[in-house]
């Protein structure tokens, strides 16, 4: 399981890091849903993630939020907001 902190998602820059670090994405990470989309389609284990405090992160980053979750849910993982 992949616990993500909403508050720590208020921005895209702030979203990328965040998934960069809880995700182990590599160096070479683009921090974009193209180089997210890529990265998850590399990876052979399907987790659940689980984001906390999802209501602030959806409030800050909202449509690009919805096209965050369509990329998890696009690689075969579930989401949970919490």
């Amino acid at each position: 399981m992949i616990v993500l902190d909403g508050n720590r998602m208020d921005g895209r820059e702030a979203t990328h890091a965040e998934l960069k670090r809880k995700l182990c994405l590599p160096d070479y990470y683009g921090g974009n849903l193209d180089a997210l989309n890529d990265c998850l389609g590399e990876r052979a284990e399907r987790e659940l993630v689980v984001i906390e405090n999802a209501a602030a992160f959806l409030e800050a980053d909202g449509a690009y939020g919805a096209r965050l979750l369509r990329v998890f849910a696009d690689n075969g993982l579930q989401v949970l907001l919490d």
